[in-house]
């Protein structure tokens, strides 16, 4: 029980401080307030990734990698991030070209595809949540506001109804093997919830607000829908790589939480689902 307020208390001060930073960021275009946010979150949950690599066996440096991380947040704020893909390609040559001469072969070419990975990860991933202010345009302050605090509350909105619904109701097991605590009735749960965060992050925007009072609340919850199955699957994921590290957290920075990589599995995943499910479908319905 204990450890539960303290999850709840912690993530509490942690959303409300990322949620402060999203509206200066999307009030005052103060992209390097979100830059400034990325950098430690990315940071962090890099340093994570490098421990469980670590304990799997394979040694990348964490300064190194930190200081990659550095590279691509400049990349990825600098001039709306038209050199991300710039950033991201000198950093993955950069990793090839680390390893080059690691011998016994099989260890170098297991380290780039470690270093590799770890860019796609967690910096790639995460950078979609600046992409989610930079296709906008500056002037359009509440539509930035809606979409990013609206792909945090349906993440947020998942975890917590998966883990409290299939605390109280759960019966069958979803993934048995990787996750033994994950049920059916737990992912039906989270998907209510985090249409509930969608609509409440709606109420942001006069656009979105006017989309969903009729036919176009489909949109919400396809939108919902889609970044519950991909927060789900972040989750699972994040879940094998820590068995097979033979840990239960990644870290332990967040009280209650464990590390940043545990907190923002889900997210990594959503953020780029949210994002091109936004743009191939629902830019239009708003717009429209």
């Amino acid at each position: 029980m204990r450890n539960l307020v303290i999850r709840i208390l912690s993530g509490c001060a942690g959303g409300g401080a990322v949620i402060g930073i999203v509206y200066v960021t999307a009030a005052y275009d103060a992209l390097w307030a979100l830059g400034l946010l990325y950098f430690a979150i990315a940071g962090m949950a890099t340093v994570e990734y490098v421990f469980l690599l670590k304990k799997i066996g394979l040694r990348l440096s964490r300064i190194e990698n930190l200081l990659l991380v550095a590279l691509l947040t400049v990349c990825f704020v600098a001039f709306d991030g038209r050199y991300a893909e710039v950033g991201m390609i000198f950093a993955a040559a950069f990793q090839v070209l680390r390893h080059l001469r690691t011998l016994p072969q099989r260890e170098g070419f297991l380290n780039v595809v470690a270093g590799l990975f770890g860019l796609l990860y967690v910096p790639w991933l995460l950078h979609y949540f600046i992409v989610l202010f930079t296709s906008e345009p500056v002037t359009a302050v509440d539509l930035r506001l809606a979409k990013a605090v609206m792909v945090l509350l349906m993440v947020w909105g998942y975890d917590a109804g998966a883990y409290f619904v299939g605390s109280l109701l759960g019966r069958h097991k979803a993934f048995p093997n990787v996750s033994p605590n994950k049920t059916w009735e737990g992912i039906a749960g989270g998907l209510a919830v985090a249409v509930a965060g969608g609509v409440i992050a709606a109420q942001l925007s006069s656009s979105w607000k006017a989309l969903i009072s009729g036919p176009g609340f489909g949109w919400l919850i396809l939108l919902a829908a889609f970044v519950s199955v991909a927060a789900q699957l972040g989750d699972v994921f994040a879940s094998k790589l820590k068995r097979a590290a033979d840990v239960k957290d990644s870290g332990f920075f967040l009280p209650g939480h464990g590390g940043f990589l545990d907190r923002i599995d889900g997210l990594l995943f959503a953020l780029p689902v949210f994002y091109f499910v936004y743009e191939a479908f629902v830019r239009g319905a708003l717009s429209g």
